[in-house]
């Protein structure tokens, strides 16, 4: 989900994902046997995320951050794809039924 500035650069965070960072953050911190959570327990679960969300969200065919691979399951790529695929197809058929339509005619 991109900011409301605009900007490319901003993503915002929802409140999901904003719970499994404190979540992260408190298992490290357990993991230490420590009742509090430290600056580097936060460090360490943001490093963990962005690493998470930068395998998730990278797309296969062109190397980039895709974000929509982790809403849709698709990458922007591939879906313009098949929307080129889609549109081609119907084209086909379109002229497909002009030329039985004409063959019709004929008889």
């Amino acid at each position: 989900m991109r900011g409301q500035s605009g900007s490319k650069n901003t993503i915002s965070a929802t409140p999901r994902q904003l719970e499994s960072l404190i979540r992260l953050s408190e298992a490290r911190a357990r993991l230490r046997f420590s009742e509090f959570v430290d600056k580097e327990d936060v460090d360490e679960a943001i490093r963990l995320i962005k690493v998470a969300t930068q395998q998730a969200a990278t797309d296969p065919v062109t190397g980039k951050i895709d974000m929509d691979m982790i809403t849709t399951g698709m990458a922007t790529s591939s879906r313009q794809k098949l929307s080129v695929m889609i549109d081609n197809i119907k084209n086909i058929l379109v002229n497909m039924i002009i030329i039985f339509s004409f063959f019709d005619v004929l008889k």
